[in-house]
């Protein structure tokens, strides 16, 4: 028996967490017509989550992904040295991968800062307060600052 892939008007009547599942499973199946769920799903801005995210949401895990990979690291400690919270450089990296799935009505920019935060503390940065940014979503995160000595990156 053939796989015969849900209707837009399918997804859109599902559950967030139906949802949910769909997208994980189109993800194994990118090349057997996944992708086109995995498209529709982030064009469209529908929810893959019920009230605050978790961190086995499928958001909260790209979050992660985009915070903690180079081009993240990179954008975070540019911010840092910019004087802005290192959540001011991937602010923008995350809202252009969710969409409008990133927002902060389901903890998303608070679970963004606090992703960022592990990230700051494992280069070596030191908190400094908190701070506000012309942010895309997120509009204040953290202020981080390189201890005395700091041989990090």
């Amino acid at each position: 028996m053939a796989y015969k892939a849900p209707t837009q008007d399918q997804i859109r009547a599902m559950t967030s967490q139906q949802r949910a599942v769909l997208y994980e499973n189109a993800k194994r199946r990118a090349d057997e017509g996944g992708q086109e769920i995995i498209d529709f799903i982030n064009a469209s801005g529908l929810s893959l989550s019920d009230g605050d995210m978790l961190s086995s949401d499928p958001d909260y895990m790209e979050m992660e992904r985009i915070i903690w990979s180079p081009q993240g690291r990179e954008a975070a400690i540019r911010a840092v040295e910019e004087g802005l919270p290192a959540l001011a450089g991937v602010d923008p990296l995350i809202h252009a991968s969710l969409g409008e799935r990133y927002h902060p009505h389901n903890a998303g920019t608070i679970n963004a800062g606090v992703i960022t935060a592990a990230l700051m503390r494992h280069l070596g940065y030191i908190e400094v307060g908190p701070g506000t940014f012309p942010g895309r979503v997120a509009k204040s995160g953290m202020k981080w600052r390189k201890p005395a000595g700091f041989r990090g990156p």
